[in-house]
């Protein structure tokens, strides 16, 4: 599914489009003329469903060259090893936090533990370990042959959390992750590293941004005016208030 030039979906779980496995986020791919990337990988019981969708957008898998990962979790990274072993040796990137957590597999680090316990896995879904290659952090660039993506910390949802802002067809596009959503919403869970102060911190950071296309990980898009929906989570904080949630308890 092309959302936009350069920008196609080819993974999207039970909170999206049903594109490949219901525990997958939004699987993106990006395409820089001379090589392929993708953001994310979604849990990995959907490997053979994202390659099959990457075929037929036209594309090769094996063209893959970068791995990019907004954050740990296991619907954004847990199906890293997986996949990676389905490609050609890609690049994997990610913070710093993110390279320790996977590489650790470390399923307490990423909350995967607690994750199951709940219900949201299954009691057997395991966390593979895996290389993450390239540390990247605000205000680094990440070349995808032609085109280029900024590096934007957005901490809150989970520590080590990045965004990604990409400037294709003459609109900036925002790959927000879990940072923030359509209509404004962000996402705190009870798990230990998901913290208010630095979710405010990155609302605060992402309004200036004056994006065309707010592309987060989950449910709906904003191709046109995508900034609006940052400025409707800046003006809850402005009126001391906590912009909505995206999941609610009942």
């Amino acid at each position: 599914m092309q959302l936009h030039e350069g920008i196609h979906l080819v993974g999207s779980g039970i909170m999206g489009y049903g594109l490949s496995d219901p525990y997958d986020c939004h699987v993106f791919l990006i395409d820089g003329g001379t090589e392929l990337a993708l953001i994310d990988v979604g849990a990995g019981m959907g490997v053979e469903r994202i390659l099959e969708n990457i075929v037929r957008s036209g594309f090769d898998p094996k063209d893959v060259r970068k791995v990019i990962l907004t954050h740990c979790h296991a619907d954004h990274a847990g199906g890293l090893a997986r996949l990676c072993r389905a490609l050609d040796r890609p690049v994997v990137v990610g913070s710093p936090i993110t390279r320790t957590r996977l590489e650790r597999g470390d399923e307490h680090a990423v909350g995967l533990d607690v994750a199951k316990v709940a219900g949201f896995y299954p009691s057997d879904y395991v966390l593979e370990p895996h290389a993450v290659h390239t540390e990247v952090g605000g205000g680094d660039r990440i070349e995808v042959g032609r085109l280029t993506m900024e590096v934007v910390d957005t901490p809150g949802h989970c520590d080590g959390h990045v965004s990604f802002l990409l400037t294709t067809g003459g609109k900036r596009a925002l790959f927000s992750g879990d940072a923030i959503f359509y209509g404004g919403n962000i996402f705190l869970q009870n798990i230990p590293d998901c913290r208010l102060d630095a979710q405010i911190a990155t609302l605060r950071r992402l309004r200036p941004l004056e994006i065309d296309a707010l592309i987060p990980s989950h449910l709906s898009f904003s191709l046109e005016d995508g900034q609006r929906h940052i400025e409707r989570a800046n003006d809850a904080l402005d009126r001391l208030l906590i912009p909505n949630q995206l999941v609610n308890a009942w």
